[in-house]
């Protein structure tokens, strides 16, 4: 059985269309998880929550969190107001602190 040179080229543009875009799906899926963002408030309550992890209370009710940096969580003081560079995770719906900056 000898295949029509038109269909083969038909279907072989259809499988590297697929490819090309289910690549570009998971590219853009890994990217997702990690959404810049910037967040500033009062701080009203902080704690810790496991030996990698503690989390910061704003006075707005937002609840940001550090994952592995134990100086920057001892370097936050309660009642004082910062401007947090933060990271969103878009699977765990979690912001977590890169850096915070004292604002007056």
């Amino acid at each position: 059985m000898k295949a029509d040179p038109f269909k083969l080229t038909i279907v072989v543009t259809i499988l590297i269309s697929i490819v090309v875009v289910s690549s570009l799906v998971i590219v853009v899926l890994s990217d997702l998880s990690r959404i810049p963002s910037a967040e500033s408030g009062l701080i009203v309550s902080k704690s810790i929550i496991s030996v990698n992890d503690s989390v910061v209370i704003l006075s707005g009710g937002k609840t940001l969190y550090i994952l592995n940096n134990t100086a920057l969580f001892l370097s936050l003081k309660v009642n004082q107001t910062y401007s947090f560079d933060c990271l969103f995770n878009y699977y765990t719906k979690t912001t977590y602190i890169e850096n915070a900056h004292v604002t007056n």
